[in-house]
């Protein structure tokens, strides 16, 4: 039902008050502060008392949502109140899953062990960037950084104290995962030290050696031992303990959150096993699609033997972090031309592409989009040099077109940019929208003929091939009796990605982030859905940037809502006309 915006002012009122305390929680996170520009007073909390406190935010701004009549709302606040509910609901349930995972960025994005990249490293890798854009203009910043340098210590040791508290619980670290654990914090280690380290040339003139002695021995008297405190978490003992098998779904009650976790990422009412049923559906019909590309180019071979072949061609290779970055240009510039006959006006904010750190290159297969932010008005890709120039890139074009534009930097920087919004949802990430647009936006340039050779075809097929993998091997690891093994073997004959890229995203979706994986194949069908149900609503009034243009403004959305904001526009258009 569409709002009949005739709500009372009381009502308005209520709405505009609740909305507003959960923009308070939501700017609590690292990350948005950093967008906002607010000063860095304190870093992420990763305690139980600190997800109990959200757990209680959540559950009281559900309760107030339940008490408000929401019906006779203007309809973009009842749609802001409808994503309220979405974030809340996702915040209610922080103490009851603090054991099991947790959202050290007060994000959405859980994770099962602190010590592992996507989930303590993104973290410290966000708190890096933090301390890097610190500004020094007088002596009380100083001591304000010498503070933040204590907190980082406490930061550690709570990750040490959740780590060995999971243990004591009876959720230790699969085997397999804690020699990536103990490579990772000895390079975080490092990484810590070099980003904690202020050059002189920062610090103003009535600040200087006194200030520099002192951060040195905070150093190596706080950081470094905090470190080592959480390496030794890792006895013999522990490791003898450890479980050979992986998945949440090993560990009591974890089955339970991790179907949880499926709604969370994916918005919608699945269960694992219809999940996983979609993927294997969805890998029949690109396993076909790449064998009419290998037919069309007369390939005579198995899609194995095509994949050796192109790692072979030297036209798909750059061996130095300048010439991978010259292809991700070449896409960039590719698309440049088409971007105003398809789209809304793209954001102000450029972007770039740039390496992942080296303390995240052994852990993390690809990299990751870094939105623009106060200190920073770009948006940023890095991307993995250790893997991008070992490797083939004919699937670089689909990587681009996910990250930056039309994807990621398009969506994001867009949405943080659009004044109309409320500052709530101006920065609100949901998963399944954020990844299925970018999803999305990297199948839609080959619609309109950006993969201009067929191996660019055929290199986005793995990577929807890659994706699409993820709903069968997440779930099977998980919850549904995959053994790691099994899922390496599935992802050797269908991902069509290098062992060390799937030695290190079976991890991922076992050890690490399960769950998050989901969101990216199953957010982009249900986006191509809503631009059927537009088509056959308009007829010959439908146009692709106008159906772009509906589905970004409203920012990210639950896929339901995003669903109930294309239904409510139709509904309007149609009345207009």
């Amino acid at each position: 039902m569409v709002p009949s915006d005739s709500a009372s002012p009381a009502q308005v009122s209520q709405a505009l008050r609740i909305v507003d305390d959960a923009w308070d929680e939501l700017r609590r996170s690292l990350v948005i502060q950093q967008h906002l520009g607010l000063p860095l007073v304190r870093l992420p909390d990763l305690s139980l008392e600190e997800a109990q406190r959200r757990s209680r935010v959540g559950h009281s701004l559900l309760s107030r949502i339940d008490a408000l009549d929401a019906s006779d709302l203007p309809a973009d606040l009842a749609l802001t109140l409808r994503v309220v509910r979405f974030h809340a609901r996702t915040w209610s349930r922080q103490a009851d899953w603090y054991w099991f995972v947790i959202d050290p960025l007060g994000l959405g994005l859980f994770g099962m062990f602190l010590p592992t990249a996507y989930c303590g490293g993104y973290v410290l890798n966000v708190v890096h960037g933090a301390l890097a854009a610190f500004t020094f203009a007088s002596p009380d910043d100083a001591d304000r950084y010498l503070t933040l340098v204590a907190d980082y210590e406490r930061l550690i040791d709570q990750g040490t104290e959740r780590t060995a508290g999971q243990g004591a619980r009876g959720l230790l670290i699969p085997k397999v995962q804690i020699h990536q654990a103990r490579t990772l914090i000895q390079a975080l280690r490092s990484a810590a030290c070099a980003a904690i380290q202020v050059a002189p040339a920062r610090l103003p003139a009535n600040v200087g050696a006194d200030f520099l002695r002192e951060l040195d021995e905070r150093i190596s008297h706080g950081i470094e031992p905090a470190f080592e405190r959480l390496s030794c978490v890792f006895s013999e003992k522990y490791v003898a303990q450890a479980p050979d098998a992986v998945g949440l779904g090993q560990y009591e009650g974890g089955a339970q959150v991790y179907s949880e976790l499926v709604k969370l990422h994916t918005t919608l009412d699945l269960t694992p096993s219809e999940v996983q049923e979609c993927g294997l559906r969805r890998m029949a019909e690109i396993e076909a699609a790449m064998h009419g590309i290998r037919k069309e180019l007369g390939f005579q071979g198995d899609g194995k033997r095509f994949l050796a072949h192109l790692r072979d061609d030297i036209r798909w290779r750059a061996d130095t972090v300048s010439g991978v970055i010259s292809v991700f240009q070449g896409y960039v510039d590719r698309l440049t031309e088409h971007l105003a006959d398809y789209f809304p006006p793209p954001p102000k904010a450029p972007f770039r592409v740039a390496p992942l750190p080296e303390a995240l290159q052994g852990s993390m297969t690809f990299g990751y989009y870094d939105e623009p932010r106060r200190d920073r008005r770009e948006g940023v890709y890095l991307f993995n040099a250790a893997n991008l120039t070992k490797q083939s890139l004919f699937n670089i074009g689909a990587l681009t077109y996910h990250e930056l534009m039309p994807g990621h930097h398009l969506q994001i920087a867009g949405q943080q940019e659009n004044e109309a919004l409320h500052p709530f949802r101006g920065h609100s990430f949901v998963n399944a929208y954020n990844e299925g647009w970018a999803e999305y936006a990297a199948t839609f340039v080959g619609e309109i003929g950006l993969y201009t050779h067929p191996e660019e075809r055929y290199g986005r097929l793995v990577m929807d091939a890659f994706l699409t993998c993820r709903l069968v091997v997440d779930t099977g690891m998980n919850v549904l009796g995959w053994s790691l093994e099994q899922a390496r073997k599935y992802m050797r004959e269908h991902s069509g990605m290098t062992e060390t890229e799937i030695q290190t995203e079976t991890l991922r979706y076992s050890c690490d982030i399960p769950g998050q994986s989901l969101a990216y194949k199953l957010g982009d069908t249900h986006i191509m859905r809503l631009r059927k149900r537009v088509k056959e609503a308009l007829g010959p009034a439908f146009t692709l940037k106008e159906f772009h243009s509906v589905i970004l403004a409203p920012g990210a959305l639950p896929l339901p809502e995003l669903e109930w904001h294309v239904e409510s526009w139709i509904n309007e258009r149609s009345r207009a006309s």
